[in-house]
């Protein structure tokens, strides 16, 4: 279950009207755009020990580099250890993308899933605790031909699995655009969560016309029920990262309708004025 130029003087007249048109078509971009998410969560502290346990991954990356190099990966590292001497359940998904040049798009998905089954007893309660990070980032050097994004989400749930019911749950998610900035912050939780901690961390700092480019959001807690009959209780956490980034090719410019104009008519005189040489050339001297 799955919970990638005749004399100097003539060469400058021609030149010049066509230098100017195509420095803006052929100018060389170094910029560069950079995206990332990363969402990761420790879960210890466990009043049961699981029945079972189960993990599963799932990554994609895309690239288009028509007039560039894009970069991506996307990594997944879900793991329940349960043992004689340790109980734990971590959670670590990546996607990172960088991208250079003027013209590439490029994109990394990674999921990542745990699960873990539970047998609770009436009247007995199960509980532990965790601690989650998202770290997004999203950077661009030029706004008007670059655009990075990251998302992500990561979600816990408690689901009883002999009536498919969900008990309770956690969510926290975020998205991070360079042209619009921190535009979702979603947070929530169920009743019987008891958070110790909650931070979001802002880079830079906000200010009045800072442009976000990175977004950390810590929480630490707990979670604590008390069943009134016996349970069989399965704990699923997922998480979904995404990074994205995008140069457009700058458009190519075309010579001005008076440049044009100017340089035929500047080939007409030219042409008048030789025809003219010719003909006086014709004509005996009279010294």
């Amino acid at each position: 279950m799955k919970l990638n130029h005749s004399t100097g003087a003539i060469a400058f007249l021609l030149a010049t009207p066509l230098v100017s048109s195509l420095t803006v078509g052929i100018a060389p971009s170094s910029a560069a755009t950079r995206a990332g998410s990363t969402a990761q969560i420790s879960i210890k502290n466990f009043s049961h020990r699981p029945t079972e346990t189960d993990t599963s991954t799932d990554t994609n990356t895309s690239r288009i580099a028509n007039n560039g190099v894009v970069i991506n990966q996307a990594s997944a590292d879900p793991a329940f250890i349960s043992n004689c001497q340790q109980l734990l359940a971590t959670n670590l998904s990546n996607s990172e993308v960088t991208g250079t040049g003027s013209n590439y798009t490029g994109s990394a998905q990674s999921q990542a899933t745990v699960i873990g089954d539970f047998y609770i007893n009436a009247k007995e309660t199960f509980s532990f605790g965790a601690i989650t990070d998202l770290n997004l980032f999203a950077s661009v050097d030029n706004r008007q031909s670059e655009r990075a994004i990251a998302r992500g989400s990561i979600f816990l749930g408690l689901i009883d699995t002999v009536t498919n019911i969900l008990l309770d749950s956690f969510q926290m998610s975020g998205d991070l655009n360079s042209s619009q900035g921190f535009t979702r912050n979603l947070y929530r939780s169920s009743d019987n969560f008891d958070f110790g901690a909650i931070k979001l961390t802002l880079r830079p700092p906000y200010a009045p016309g800072n442009t976000i480019e990175g977004v950390l959001f810590t929480s630490l807690w707990r979670y604590s029920r008390t069943f009134d009959s016996a349970t069989s209780l399965r704990l699923v956490e997922i998480q979904n990262n995404f990074a994205e980034v995008q140069a457009e090719a700058p458009a190519e410019a075309v010579p001005e309708p008076s440049t044009i104009l100017g340089t035929a008519l500047f080939f007409g005189f030219l042409v008048r004025a030789l025809k003219l040489k010719n003909k006086l050339s014709e004509i005996p001297s009279k010294v």
